[in-house]
């Protein structure tokens, strides 16, 4: 079967976003089935892993602190020195055609520009390097052939006086027991600060070891259950959402469904069916193993769980409220959280943890740092 790269990476980033859309206009998904009769789970309180021991070092810790001087920097323009790549520079310049004319754009009193951004044409930026600021220096060019900018000056020799004003420096704090003072409550001394981000980094680190520890389990629990059937009206409808949305994909591109097909996806109908269908079956699946773990461990979200964990969504992605989120995205919270079913996210993190716990005191986790 034909499937270029292209092709499984667009299904990938596509489809993602339509994951655990099938039956969303449901209150409750398979609520009416008795999901034993579809899949049967893993024996999953047999599993066993091991957790990496969390190792932060010195050059860790010091890239932290080097981070956290450089969020206090501050900036200013200075006139004295000299500048060089990568500067950021105010400049004076006047260009002048062979002829002795000028045009748009080829003066300014104040100019901010970074040497080496390429925003300007060529041998423009490079004939600042080394300049002293105050100085004028004289560039001989020629405008780029063609010239999108403006026809007009293509392939035209110009002289260009450009007088360096000033460029912007960083001042990046010294890290002194006066720098924390001033600038922490709970933290008088470097030894102190460095203490916390060192703490903080172990913590975070193990956070992100335990997330990944979890998505391993339950990668294990979808790869390990044994699918008896498929509901036919979700797989259908899975099968239809993740249609649909290639189908207006197509649409939004201006292009028919066949030229699309076969030139972005890159494959045949047959294929592309077929593809779909693997797809929804896999989706289908993992909302089966979902919801028939929460049965089995007697796991819910009540409202009030859910709205907390959707408020601290909501903070930590900056926005003030659901009225806020709605005025940014143009959707809903409760439209957001119906499409990409978070309930049935929130659900299995519940899941996850709880089977994790079980698995730690029974004995089956174990640290590889013993």
């Amino acid at each position: 079967m034909k499937k270029t790269i292209a092709t499984i990476l667009i299904l990938i980033m596509c489809l993602t976003s339509v994951m655990l859309m099938a039956g969303c206009s449901q209150k409750e998904p398979y609520s009416d089935y008795d999901l034993t009769e579809y899949i049967t789970l893993p024996d999953y309180d047999s599993f066993t892993t091991s957790v990496p021991e969390v190792v932060i070092t010195d050059d860790d810790i010091s890239e932290e602190m080097e981070s956290i001087l450089e969020s206090y920097a501050t900036s200013e323009d200075v006139t004295e020195g000299t500048v060089e790549e990568g500067d950021t520079v105010k400049i004076s310049f006047k260009g002048t055609l062979a002829d002795g004319t000028t045009a748009d754009g080829m003066s300014s009193d104040e100019y901010s520009l970074t040497l080496g951004s390429g925003s300007m044409i060529d041998g423009f930026e490079e004939g600042l390097y080394g300049a002293a600021i105050g100085d004028t220096v004289t560039l001989d060019l020629t405008f780029p052939d063609p010239y999108q900018n403006n026809a007009d000056l293509s392939g035209k020799d110009v002289t260009f006086e450009v007088t360096v004003l000033s460029k912007t420096v960083e001042n990046v704090p010294e890290l002194t027991d006066q720098f924390v003072a001033e600038n922490y409550e709970d933290y008088s001394t470097v030894e102190e600060l460095r203490a916390a981000v060192a703490d903080s980094l172990e913590q975070d680190e193990y956070e992100t070891q335990l997330r990944e520890i979890k998505q391993e389990l339950y990668n294990q629990i979808v790869s390990e259950t044994e699918v008896i059937k498929y509901p036919e009206k979700e797989l259908s409808d899975t099968i239809d959402e993740v249609d649909n949305s290639y189908k207006q994909m197509a649409e939004s591109n201006g292009s028919d469904w066949e030229d699309y097909r076969d030139n972005t996806l890159g494959v045949t109908q047959d294929e592309y069916e077929e593809e779909i269908e693997l797809y929804a079956q896999e989706m289908v699946k993992q909302q089966m193993v979902i919801r028939l773990i929460g049965q089995n461990e007697d796991i819910t979200v009540t409202d009030e769980e859910f709205d907390e964990y959707m408020n601290n969504l909501l903070t930590s992605y900056g926005f003030e409220d659901a009225d806020d989120f709605e005025d940014y995205t143009g959707m809903s919270l409760d439209e957001y959280v119906d499409a990409y079913m978070l309930d049935l996210d929130y659900l299995l993190t519940k899941e996850l943890d709880t089977i994790y716990d079980r698995l730690v005191d029974n004995g089956n986790i174990s640290s590889e740092a013993e």
